[in-house]
């Protein structure tokens, strides 16, 4: 059984190593979103040419996501993060 500052220790050692990974621009198996749908003014249609599948932070799979934008996206969705590039290449 571990102890409390066993326990301690080893989450400031997960948190820093998380931290060490984004400062050098590791990218972990699975990204984080961190920003709303909302906050991100994101709708499920594009904007002119511009659309999620075309995006950089896009992530194709079941269900689609977005390495920036929480929940569930939409390939032909846009938001107003939106980059030109290969999905999921964004550094």
């Amino acid at each position: 059984m571990f102890k409390r500052r066993t326990l301690i220790h080893h989450s400031v050692l997960a948190t820093t190593a998380s931290l060490a990974l984004a400062i050098m621009g590791g990218k972990s198996a699975e990204a984080t979103p961190t920003i709303s749908q909302h906050l991100a003014d994101y709708q499920d249609r594009p904007n002119h040419s511009h659309q999620c599948a075309a995006c950089c932070m896009f992530v194709p799979g079941q269900p689609d996501h977005c390495t920036m934008i929480e929940g569930i996206i939409s390939p032909h969705g846009w938001c107003k993060y939106w980059q030109a590039g290969p999905a999921d290449t964004c550094s």
